[in-house]
């Protein structure tokens, strides 16, 4: 994770997601960039398409943003190098643009703020940046209280476990040095030697994704968001750790309003990357 994106509104939300990707960074010898953007609506603001007017007025936005974005990375006192980019594209398309032009590793974004960030992962917007994008995400919340990441929770759907996101979460794991809690939200009941056999048979999975210090557990609940929330709370994670691909299995908790339930509605950082939909699914015996 060595090039960091963090997109911004200047906004308290903002600082705090800077701090979680400046820790990050320096912990990583990293760099970060920081994005944002002064799209507005020419035709709304212009009705009579001026275009001197629209010329001039997009020049003046540029110029402020420019200087607040100077005196917003001021106040972080940081030895780690800040870039920053100033885009008149909207926030979801400029990010997935520039993930994809420039090779970034991580994009870290506030939630929960009072403009423009908000309505990032809110709806619609929230899909295309956390589904469409190729790289990691994590959300930082308003109410955050920043401290290191010393127990993940990684709820799994073990009829669409593939090899990439291991891979990813034994990175994740190697960056944070921390623990792991693999959480399946099942349905129906599971026995205890129906738990104790895929134990056993994930054991051997995650090994060879040289995963290590960590424990794998069943919960029964109807909704599996539920199943979530409660293991967060009661296990006190530092961090949640989801895959997302498309609307099925554990997919769909991160599209339409589940999206603010998984993201908001937690006062932890929550890391999202997309699954490769063509990868092979890992087979398992239950």
């Amino acid at each position: 994770m060595k090039k960091i994106l963090v997109p911004t509104d200047f906004s308290k939300v903002s600082e705090n997601a800077v701090k979680f990707a400046l820790a990050l960074a320096e912990k990583m010898y990293g760099e970060i960039t920081l994005f944002h953007s002064v799209k507005f609506d020419y035709f709304y603001d212009f009705q009579y398409g001026d275009l001197g007017a629209i010329s001039a007025a997009t020049e003046e936005i540029r110029k402020d943003a420019e200087k607040r974005m100077v005196d917003f990375i001021e106040q972080f006192h940081s030895d780690i190098n800040i870039n920053f980019t100033i885009s008149s594209e909207p926030i979801a398309s400029g990010i997935k643009d520039m993930v994809s032009n420039d090779g970034f590793d991580l994009v870290v974004v506030g939630t929960h703020g009072s403009s423009g960030l908000e309505e990032v992962f809110i709806g619609s917007n929230a899909e295309r940046v956390v589904r469409h994008i190729q790289c990691p995400v994590i959300t930082i919340p308003k109410n955050v209280s920043l401290k290191p990441i010393r127990k993940v929770l990684v709820p799994i759907d073990l009829s669409e476990l593939r090899g990439g996101f291991l891979t990813r979460i034994a990175n994740l794991q190697a960056i944070f040095e921390c623990e792991l809690e693999f959480l399946w939200v099942n349905k129906s009941k599971v026995s205890d030697e129906q738990e104790k056999e895929l134990a056993n048979e994930l054991t051997s999975v995650f090994k060879s994704y040289e995963l290590d210090n960590y424990r794998f557990f069943i919960i029964n609940s109807i909704n599996p968001q539920d199943g979530i929330f409660m293991e967060a709370k009661e296990s006190k994670v530092d961090m949640v750790a989801m895959a997302t691909h498309a609307r099925r299995g554990i997919a769909h908790w991160l599209s339409g309003s589940t999206t603010e339930d998984t993201i908001n509605h937690l006062d932890i950082p929550v890391w999202t990357f997309k699954i490769d939909k063509t990868e092979e699914v890992i087979k398992l015996k239950k």
